[in-house]
């Protein structure tokens, strides 16, 4: 199954790279599913991940190859945000 690609949807907002919360769920989890899950989500970019809401109100941008490619191309997408936003 390949992961859906949304970039263009959510060209228009902010984009955060993914990470694993502390929440009532999370803190049971084993170290090692923990340590899975957190290998995942830095994979991947979202849209409207708010940590108030747990992240639930998340929207999937894309998942990438890396954690470092997925920083990378959020860094870029945010700055490129910002410099059109500005003018």
């Amino acid at each position: 199954m390949s992961t859906p690609d949304n970039r263009l949807t959510f060209n228009d907002v902010i984009w955060s790279q993914g990470h694993v919360l502390e929440t009532r769920t999370t803190r049971l989890w084993s170290k090692q599913t923990l340590e899975q899950v957190s290998r995942i989500e830095r994979r991947c970019a979202f849209a409207y991940f708010y940590a108030h809401d747990e992240g639930r109100s998340r929207e999937l941008v894309y998942q990438f190859d890396s954690a470092e490619e997925c920083e990378k191309a959020v860094n870029e997408h945010n700055k490129a945000l910002a410099e059109a936003l500005s003018k």
